[in-house]
């Protein structure tokens, strides 16, 4: 008879915690997007971003019914900001609330809104001829980027 060897070389079958499975099939997404890598981080800010421009677009358009695109333009933009800077800091860059970040995103946000947006929509509107109600869209998607860049170093300068 031949001698058992001392060493059992295979797992036991209870001990399943080797094998990785894969995600439940359709949360891939959600996976995705609770990460830390850049891109995660992106996709959050731009779904921040969609949410706060329908709110901001929303209240652009219909403040735009009884005053001037530039009342309308920091109405809507101011009230988005707080809705803004909650997601973005919770949820986005998955940071505590601070003063310092409180003030670097009003900061980021206060440039993009100032030199930005207005910059944009007086070139739209005034040189280009375009007007306003349309002008807001094409400002709204540069604008987009250039707050992302301003935002995320405001934000990870403070913390």
């Amino acid at each position: 008879m031949a001698k058992e060897s001392q060493h059992n070389t295979e797992m036991p079958v209870s001990d399943k915690s080797y094998i990785k499975a894969p995600p439940p099939r359709g949360r891939w997404w959600g996976a995705f997007i609770s990460g830390n890598s850049k891109k995660a981080e992106f996709v959050r800010f731009c779904i921040v971003g969609v949410i706060a421009t329908a709110l901001d677009a929303g209240i652009f358009y219909l403040v735009r019914l009884f005053a001037s695109y530039q009342v309308a333009l920091v109405s809507g933009y101011c009230l988005s900001l707080i809705v803004n800077y909650l997601l973005t800091i919770y949820w986005t860059f998955k940071k505590k609330p601070s003063t310092g970040n409180l003030f670097g995103v009003i900061a980021a946000h206060m440039f993009n809104l100032f030199v930005v947006r207005f910059s944009l929509m007086w070139i739209f509107v005034n040189l280009a001829e375009i007007p306003d109600r349309i002008a807001y869209i094409p400002t709204l998607m540069i604008s987009m980027v250039t707050n992302f860049l301003v935002v995320r170093f405001a934000v990870n300068k403070t913390n």
